[in-house]
């Protein structure tokens, strides 16, 4: 073993100061922090015509050209160039030396060849990811350094001790807005119990009137606790740009790495747009040697907490921190880029496959989702909740669908029926088994030609086909990841713990992964793809259907994967389950997709539509062995405000303690105590007795304010946070009180949160937050058949129809109640 071996785990790589070398991060089993730095290069790949191909050295020989990209070596290598071409192809290799000049050269190259006729690839590939991909390591593995290159010593699931912090800032300013302007009055440092959020407070650094007296603290603080983890929120956006900007104004050396360097941004504040929302992506402050995690940036962290960031970070080979920022649906990306790289598939930069031609009867068929049911508005008791376990995932992986196996010219398929002996195996190791069988059967076959093959599976209702001999790219992607999630879910002993967070991670990427397969930008997305997981989906479910009427039951509702079912020929609740199980393991074994039982429910509401009075696909309300779930209603919503969360939460809580007790939740006696409630709210906020702090209303700004058409309350609280001196742009939220406006000054229509604790000269529009209160309280008692006229007013209206079983359900009127 030579001198300067070392093992422990990769937690982390970034760019060298030079551009030309990575800083690799590893803490070894005593948990001390080491930098290994390994010379290295990226490199990007040019391919075009022979004459184009070879005259592009030239250009890129000329000292100008290398001295300004920093260009290397040129060679010409064979690559393949898509999923579904194993022809290798010739190809241009460039060593970019600066690896922080990638993006340059190849915006050059492309302009030198009128952006058409140079395809480029290996382009945007995130450079840790790259690093890590050709040194055969992941975050978070145990490896050995050996002075050359990592070798893996063992792939088990044990992640390194580290030392966490979370830093909480605070400022004064004079309008409210904590901004670069406001004043740094101090920092709490606390610590956390390993990877658990439990804290503790260790010091809190005050500051006095010394800038420098304050930031030597806060130096000295973060060297003696030594932290390989530093939590904020906010930190990307203003806490450590904050500090960067008090340490240049009182000439201080501040340095939260571990190594020499300047705390300075790697990219800026940016809009992007997302299915329709707007939103920021604030600027990004990594640092070196040590993980800084802006809980405010991190929807991973925040839904799968540490570990769960750690999980999407091995399954990737990404920097953690890189991933940290990114949505789940840029990590899927970034697993498929990382699946085609170690396949020897190069990246293209720019995506150019086009969707297939189809007759405009092709398309009715095939442009379509997943299948729902029209719910049946009412409330029902002893429902039983079924559904299917990533289903999506799972026929993208059952199915074989990926770009390259669809329509495949080597298989033809033999039946429009098939059996369970076609599907493809959920274990990648099954699976690969599976197809090495497949090959040994088919070795004598020839595949200039399509030939029949039994295992070929044609997809409900459309033309199309998926191979039965190639093990397609996108099953590879998601198949480890469902595995993954199966064993940290069998693990978890309670909801909220470390193991439910890191598979509740997993679970964001499966529910991004399918529509990845049709989202324009994907590298590897395929619109047809997309169809034929719908078209599986919408099959399995309506036999799932079939098979649940067969035996017995009622199904009220079901959506894409998921169904709602009732037998009122079975007695108990155990009796009720046993038989849904029974069903569930019936369905699964011919699917070939797991059907997990969900829950059964003390009660459950449908929500009418309030548009047309039919059922409402998405919105519902249920109480079961598993707590409450609520789904479409205001309480759900980041919009809605703590008074209103609270009506809705108390009201379900009345339904509840009422079953407790032995009452029916449909009699009238608890419809009318909600009735009760609500009115009891109202006197409250006509009185002046609501906090108006549980009145603030959020609301996420998409357009600047002279984009708006209409004057809204969003766009007075814009106006009235510029007259503030702070600009709220596109993406950021705006929060307020709605109040009685003053004449003339339209902006007096609303209060902002932060002028709350300054301004108490306002009053509440209370006809605002009635209207919100009543249409809140309707999505409790709309089920029962209540209007909103009848909640105003305190009193149902009933009918001869209210006396029957007009829902299916138990009778609304009980009168036991009495």
């Amino acid at each position: 073993m030579r001198s300067d071996t070392l093992r422990g785990w990769v937690i982390d790589a970034q760019l060298g100061a030079t551009g030309r070398q990575m800083d690799v991060w590893i803490i070894d089993v005593q948990g001390s922090v080491n930098r290994i730095c390994v010379p290295w290069c990226a490199h990007i790949h040019v391919h075009a015509e022979s004459r184009l191909l070879s005259n592009l050295p030239q250009w890129l020989e000329l000292p100008e050209i290398r001295e300004k990209f920093s260009v290397g070596s040129i060679r010409m290598v064979k690559r393949r160039l898509s999923l579904d071409e194993f022809e290798m192809h010739n190809v241009l290799e460039i060593d970019v030396l600066d690896s922080r000049k990638i993006r340059k050269i190849s915006q050059h190259i492309e302009a030198r060849g009128d952006h058409h006729r140079y395809s480029l690839f290996s382009v945007d590939a995130h450079l840790a990811q790259r690093f890590f991909i050709e040194f055969g390591i992941s975050p978070f593995q145990f490896v050995e350094w050996n002075g050359d290159s990592f070798s893996l010593l063992n792939e088990n699931d044990s992640w390194p001790k580290m030392k966490v912090i979370e830093l909480n800032f605070e400022y004064h300013s004079n309008n409210g807005f904590d901004t670069l302007k406001s004043y740094l009055k101090r920092v709490e440092v606390l610590q956390w119990n390993g990877f658990l959020p439990e804290k503790k407070l260790d010091v809190v650094i005050q500051r006095k009137h010394c800038g420098n007296e304050f930031l030597a603290e806060f130096q000295d603080c973060i060297n003696r606790l030594n932290p390989d983890i530093i939590i904020t929120k906010g930190g990307d956006a203003l806490h450590l740009a904050a500090l960067d900007k008090l340490a240049k104004r009182v000439d201080f050396d501040l340095n939260l790495s571990r190594s020499e360097s300047e705390l300075k941004p790697r990219s800026m504040s940016r809009v992007v747009h997302s299915y329709g929302q707007v939103i920021r992506k604030d600027a990004y402050f990594p640092l070196n040697g040590r993980l800084h995690i802006d809980l405010n940036a991190s929807f991973i962290v925040r839904e799968g907490g540490i570990l769960g960031l750690f999980e999407l970070s091995r399954h990737s080979r990404q920097s953690p921190q890189d991933i940290s920022r990114l949505s789940p649906g840029s990590v899927i990306s970034a697993i498929q880029m990382r699946i085609a790289m170690e396949d020897g598939v190069l990246v293209p930069w720019k995506k150019n496959r086009a969707e297939d031609t189809k007759t405009a009867w092709e398309l009715l068929a095939t442009d379509r989702g997943g299948l729902y049911l029209d719910s049946k508005p009412g409330v029902y008791s002893d429902v039983i909740e079924l559904d299917f376990a990533s289903l999506f995932p799972s026929i993208i992986a059952t199915r074989n669908i990926s770009p390259e196996t669809l329509n495949c010219a080597c298989c033809q398929t033999t039946t429009e029926f098939p059996t369970t002996e076609m599907f493809i195996p959920l274990s990648p190791d099954d699976a690969e088994r599976t197809f090495r069988e497949r090959a040994r059967q088919d070795v004598f076959s020839s595949k200039i030609f399509p030939s029949a093959n039994a295992s070929a599976l044609q997809v409900p209702g459309l033309k199309t086909h998926t191979c039965a001999r190639t093990h397609g790219f996108l099953g590879r992607v998601v198949a480890p990841i469902i595995e993954r999630r199966m064993q940290l879910k069998n693990q978890r002993k309670r909801k909220g713990d470390l193991f439910d967070l890191q598979q509740n991670a997993l679970k964001w990427l499966l529910v991004t992964c399918f529509g990845y397969t049709g989202y324009k930008n994907a590298r590897f997305g395929r619109i047809e793809a997309h169809e034929a997981i719908c078209a599986w989906a919408r099959d399995i479910l309506l036999t799932t259907i079939s098979i649940a009427e067969d035996e017995g039951w009622n199904v009220l509702h079901a959506i894409v994967d998921c169904i709602w079912i009732e037998n009122k020929n079975l007695n108990t609740r155990e009796e009720k389950i046993e038989s849904a199980m029974h069903l569930s393991e019936k369905v699964s074994e011919l699917i070939g997709i797991p059907l997990e039982f969900e829950d059964i429910y003390d009660f459950i509401g449908f929500l009418p539509s309030r548009m047309h009075g039919a059922g409402s696909l998405t919105k519902y309300w249920a109480h079961g062995q598993n707590g409450f779930k609520l789904r479409g209603i205001e309480a759900r919503q980041h919009s809605t405000c703590q008074w209103i969360t609270s009506l809705q939460k108390n009201s379900l809580g009345i339904l509840k303690n009422n079953l407790d007790s032995g009452r029916k939740h449909d009699s009238i006696g608890v419809q009318q105590q909600i009735i009760t409630m609500l009115h009891d709210e109202i006197s409250l906020l006509n009185s002046g007795k609501i906090n108006p702090k549980d009145l603030v209303v959020t609301r996420r700004v998409t357009k600047r304010i002279q984009d708006f058409s209409v004057s809204t309350n969003t766009q007075q609280a814009l106006i009235r946070a510029r007259r503030l001196g702070q600009d709220i742009l596109p993406g950021r939220k705006v929060r307020f009180v709605a109040t009685e406006p003053s004449p003339g000054v339209p902006e007096s229509r609303v209060i902002l949160l932060e002028e709350l604790s300054e301004n108490s000269r306002f009053k509440i529009d209370s006809d605002y937050y009635q209207n919100l209160a009543i249409r809140a309280i309707w999505a409790i008692l709309g089920p029962f058949g209540w209007s909103d006229e009848e909640i105003r007013q305190g009193q149902k209206k009933y009918t001869l129809f209210d006396f029957f079983d007009a829902f299916n359900s138990k009778p609304s009127i009980d009168d036991s109640a009495y």
